[in-house]
């Protein structure tokens, strides 16, 4: 168990050859990109599981329709299936952080899911830099 007021700051989602994958906790203990992801429908979850086996292994996806980096923004990247966004972003050490996901209705990302997105960015590398 983790010390009071010390959670991780990740969860392991997918260990690959190029990149580990993991999960944004939230410092309450959230972790809002697998709270997402879980209420997806089987086939959603199988194919988000196998772009980030093809990302951990190979460390790209050409095919802009399933991984692309949104313009724009503080380094911020999507993992897209159909209508479902997964937001990211790299971190050093060979490591992707996914923040939290939406079903994107418009043509473009909408503003306060990028925010929300930089905002779990901001908070993961200020925890870092304080637990290193």
């Amino acid at each position: 168990m983790y010390p009071p007021n010390k959670s991780p700051l990740t969860r392991l989602v997918y260990d690959g050859t190029v990149f580990r994958i993991e999960f944004y906790v939230a410092p309450n203990g959230n972790i809002p990109a697998e709270d997402w992801l879980e209420r997806l429908p089987l086939e959603a979850q199988q194919k988000f599981a196998a772009l980030f086996a093809r990302m951990g292994d190979t460390g790209k996806i050409w095919n802009e329709r399933k991984f692309k980096h949104l313009t724009e923004t503080n380094q911020l990247f999507e993992f897209k299936v159909e209508a479902d966004r997964l937001l990211c972003f790299f971190f050093v050490g060979r490591r992707l952080i996914l923040t939290h996901g939406f079903k994107k209705t418009g043509d473009r990302t909408p503003k306060r899911e990028i925010d929300r997105a930089e905002t779990y960015k901001s908070d993961f590398e200020r925890r870092e830099r304080y637990e290193s």
